[in-house]
């Protein structure tokens, strides 16, 4: 016998309370650029609106320039006439070495220098050796190549000609044929002919029918020879186009590394004869020390950087990945990271090498390999080294079919989802367009409001 206690009734209740609450239904609304997916029961709606594929990455604010100082001889620093902050003008001394301590040192690393300096001179001048070799040679081809070209472009009307003289050679050999067998059967049709006339008009038949394979297989080769001229032709064009390219790649000059080798090596040389201190180069504030009396030192370390904390954009470090998405000239929209309320407009002006110009030949050595994007309007509010986010629209379009990554499924090298109607499910095969951060563009498969069902 089963028993109800008085809370059984209450506890039901609550049990369709609960059951009843955890049931959403969201109507669908007209589709924006940044509308969440309308979901049915764990499933979605196709909708239409704006998609944007974006490019997000963290920078940071820094100065427009930056200038590194170093020691150009290794030692012990003597001697530091600045801290960070302090405002310097372009000629101000602002450390120095023990030069007793650093004499011996110096004297070494100027002799490696003269030896850098005689090597990359070296392998400079054996450059252009091996460049004015390798252009003779690509002249003596080019001269080839175009005779090559010439006599191809003379065998037109030879190649035309033979075919003109085969086909009236194939005509005749045709009409011999004809004779002989008119005049053999001519002969047959004489009964008082004598058997070695026949034979003689049988043989001269023969011989006509001889003549005329060989006609038609001089004719058909005739055919062959001009159908193939016009590839012939083509192929010695574009030998000369090989050999022109190869000879104005040669004349463009050497590899400009080489020289950029000497300069480095001239001015590595130049700057350890200069001595052992660190003067200011331009007017600035220095950013950033390193150095204390008593420190040792290597030479062309960078141990302080100064810069105008006025002049400011931002700089980020980005991976190729990232890189092969951005030009220079692009917009972008930059807000702080910890306010991003504050937004300023930027623009990609320098990208590093071989994206953009930036580390190639006003920076050979490579040592700001960051993007650069300058700020628009008033930046009062930022500060050097704040953290801001930068992203940068790299495709839009509007009124879009879409739906959210999480409904579209892959099997065999298909896009497809499974659509809800009338109570049945089918699927269907979807060709997609550009994917944003929560929305990917659907172009064929499917009309704005069907239902798709969750994986």
């Amino acid at each position: 016998m089963l028993r109800y206690s008085v809370g059984t009734p209450i506890l039901i209740c609550l049990v369709f309370l609960v059951a009843s609450c955890g049931r959403t239904e969201i109507t669908p609304t007209a589709s924006t650029s940044i509308s969440s997916p309308e979901v049915l029961n764990a499933n979605y709606v196709v909708q239409r609106g704006r998609i944007t594929k974006t490019l997000e990455f963290t920078g940071r604010v820094s100065p427009v320039e930056e200038v590194p100082l170093y020691f150009k001889a290794g030692g012990y620093v003597k001697e530091v006439f600045v801290q960070p902050g302090n405002q310097v003008k372009a000629g101000d001394l602002l450390a120095e070495l023990e030069t007793e301590l650093a004499a011996e040192s110096l004297q070494n690393q100027i002799a490696l220098a003269e030896l850098n300096l005689a090597l990359a001179q070296a392998q400079l001048t054996q450059a252009k050796e091996a460049n004015a070799y390798a252009t003779a040679q690509a002249e003596m081809s080019l001269a080839l190549a175009k005779e090559e070209l010439a006599r191809a472009r003379a065998l037109r009307a030879t190649y035309a000609a033979g075919t003109t003289l085969a086909r009236v050679g194939l005509q005749r050999a045709e009409d011999r044929v004809a004779r002989a067998q008119v005049e053999y059967q001519e002969a047959l049709n004489r009964p008082w002919e004598p058997q070695d006339v026949l034979d003689a008009y049988a043989l001269a038949l023969q011989q006509a029918q001889w003549d005329l394979e060989i006609a038609q297989a001089e004719h058909d080769q005739a055919i062959a020879d001009e159908q193939a001229y016009p590839r012939e032709l083509r192929i010695a064009e574009i030998a000369v186009k090989q050999a022109e390219a190869e000879l104005e790649q040669l004349k463009q000059g050497l590899d400009p590394a080489l020289n950029i080798g000497v300069q480095q090596a001239q001015q590595v040389l130049d700057r350890l004869r200069e001595g052992s201190q660190i003067v200011a180069p331009v007017d600035g504030e220095i950013i950033s020390l390193s150095l204390y009396p008593g420190r040792p030192i290597e030479p062309f370390k960078t141990v302080a950087v100064i810069a105008d904390p006025s002049a400011i954009e931002v700089s980020a470090d980005l991976s190729g990945d990232q890189l092969q998405y951005i030009t220079q000239g692009q917009r972008a929209t930059v807000a702080l990271s910890v306010n991003p309320d504050h937004s300023w407009t930027g623009i990609v002006h320098r990208l590093p090498y071989p994206y953009g110009t930036g580390g190639s030949l006003e920076n050979p050595a490579g040592l700001d390999n960051s993007t650069r994007i300058n700020l628009e309007g008033d930046i009062s509010k930022l500060k050097l080294g704040d953290l801001v986010h930068v992203s940068i629209i790299l495709e839009e379009v509007k009124n879009a079919l879409w739906l959210p990554p999480e409904a579209i499924r892959f099997y065999q090298d298909h896009y497809f989802v499974i659509v809800q109607d009338d109570g049945r499910q089918r699927r269907v095969d979807v060709e997609l367009g550009i994917e944003g951060q929560d929305q990917v563009e659907i172009l064929k498969g499917v009309e704005e409001g069907q239902v798709v069902v969750a994986p």
